[in-house]
């Protein structure tokens, strides 16, 4: 299976792993689920599978990753007006 994988492909595989991270670290309070840390990790993860999709296309993956990307887009926007 690894063997497939393309330079592409582990981008993508990198952007899950991002975003796990970020899942892991508001679920023992390393990072604020509130403040933009958490947010930018679940962009930059979303974004990173989202580029991998380009490639090789999968319809309910690229949904997922594109209100990933708009969750978090809001979720950054609206603690920047707050400050």
């Amino acid at each position: 299976m690894f063997d497939d994988l393309t330079f592409i492909d582990w981008i993508g595989v990198l952007g899950s792993f991002v975003i796990a991270t970020a899942f892991l670290a508001v679920s023992r309070a390393w990072v604020d689920a509130a403040k933009p840390a958490f947010q930018l990790m679940n962009l930059t993860g979303a974004l990173m599978i989202l580029v991998s999709l380009y490639y090789r296309p999968n319809a309910g993956a690229i949904l997922i990753e594109v209100l990933w990307i708009a969750i978090a887009l809001y979720s950054l926007l609206s603690w920047a007006m707050r400050r």
